[in-house]
């Protein structure tokens, strides 16, 4: 069963019940064998940070460094290619989300609400301001915005300059969710944005108004879990679609105009998807892989090898021939993208790794809960 979180409708009661339900997976993880590695896993530097906290800990990677966060209010930027330590700034609050950045800044949340910027050059504060609640995830910054999503449904749009309010857009949670919510993704002119009730939202950057929505699934059941569709999964792009998948819902590719669905099929997943360069692989509640053709939907294989694993979102490595994932047990592990099998794996922390790897070409950067910072490289 995945971990649920109330929404402000439900009494305290709930709070001490549904609402606090640990996180053990729906099946038993399966266990790891010794394997006949096809590739090589290089390891190109590593480091430690405090532990992260209870939001989600991605590192971000820009030319020059990789920036992280931990839970303890320090964010660090590490040289990228060496690991050396270019500075370090402690913020003096607990941090609730991983690095989000943009153009020449960074911007975490912490649990007091507050949205900081640090110059990326140097790690100086430069403008804190206040959200409605905690910030869970990443901001994200782009095409000259900042878009913060809080745990309370509320989107702002912040001004990169001085962090003042553009707009913001609020949609109230159903009463039981899923743990998580998914990051805004900003592409030129607009923001996408996947809500707890199962439905996908475009929203004008400059404006905060609704392009279009598009509903992935339509709860249904008679109790409050059956329920829930979730979008939790980050939602991605290419040049010809977007592509979200959602809760006790359906995988879709949608088109970008007017949000209309090309094709969908049932699949229920809170980690998310990865593109490759024909194939969506698709990370279902169960730690089950499945690989799709992105022109139509078809599953061309399934994998059960990682069952049961709490497998981290994947991400797309190796020129789209591999997928690597990390594990409740912070293994990484490489899988082939045109069949399915084990390609290699290393383990990079001694706790879970729950944040989508950071790709860079061959080379992938991943944050364990621990605060184990590990860079690795595919070589074959």
């Amino acid at each position: 069963m995945r971990r649920f979180a109330t929404g402000p409708a439900l009494a305290a009661a709930l709070l001490a019940g549904l609402g606090c339900v640990s996180d053990p997976p729906t099946v038993p993880p399966t266990e790891l064998t010794a394997m006949d590695a096809e590739v090589t896993l290089a390891k190109r530097w590593t480091a430690s940070v405090g532990k992260a906290g209870r939001g989600r800990f991605e590192p971000f990677l820009d030319e020059e460094r990789l920036i992280v966060a931990s839970g303890d209010g320090e964010v660090t930027a590490f040289d990228r290619r060496t690991g050396m330590e270019r500075w370090r700034t402690d913020l003096d609050t607990r941090l609730t989300s991983g690095v989000g950045g943009g153009e020449d800044a960074l911007y975490v949340g912490s649990v007091d609400g507050n949205v900081h910027a640090l110059d990326a050059a140097d790690g100086t504060v430069r403008w804190r301001v206040p959200m409605s609640s905690e910030v869970l995830v990443a901001p994200t910054a782009g095409f000259g915005a900042v878009v913060v999503r809080s745990v309370d449904g509320r989107v702002v749009a912040l001004e990169p300059a001085d962090g003042r309010e553009r707009w913001s857009a609020s949609n109230v949670p159903p009463a039981l969710t899923v743990t998580g919510y998914g990051r805004p993704l900003l592409v030129d002119g607009g923001v996408l944005i996947g809500l707890d009730d199962g439905r996908l939202l475009a929203l004008d950057l400059g404006t905060g108004r609704v392009i279009w929505e598009a509903v992935l699934s339509v709860p249904s059941g008679r109790s409050e879990v059956e329920r829930l569709v979730d979008l939790d999964a980050d939602p991605q792009v290419d040049d010809a679609g977007i592509y979200a998948v959602n809760y006790q819902g359906r995988a879709t590719r949608l088109e970008p105009a007017r949000g209309q669905a090309v094709w969908s099929v049932p699949l229920s997943s809170t980690a998310g998807l990865a593109l490759g360069a024909t194939r969506v692989l698709v990370v279902d509640e169960e730690d089950g892989l499945h690989a799709l053709e992105r022109e139509t939907g078809r599953e061309v294989w399934s994998s059960e090898a990682l069952r049961g694993r709490r497998l981290s979102p994947p991400a797309v490595i190796d020129d789209g021939r591999a997928v690597v994932v990390g594990d409740f047990e912070g293994f990484v592990h490489v899988v082939s993208m045109d069949d399915g099998r084990l390609l290699g794996r290393v383990r990079a922390s001694r706790q879970a790794i729950t944040s989508r790897p950071v790709v860079d070409g061959d080379t992938f950067h991943v944050q364990g809960e621990d605060g184990r910072i590990g860079v690795y490289a595919i070589a074959r």
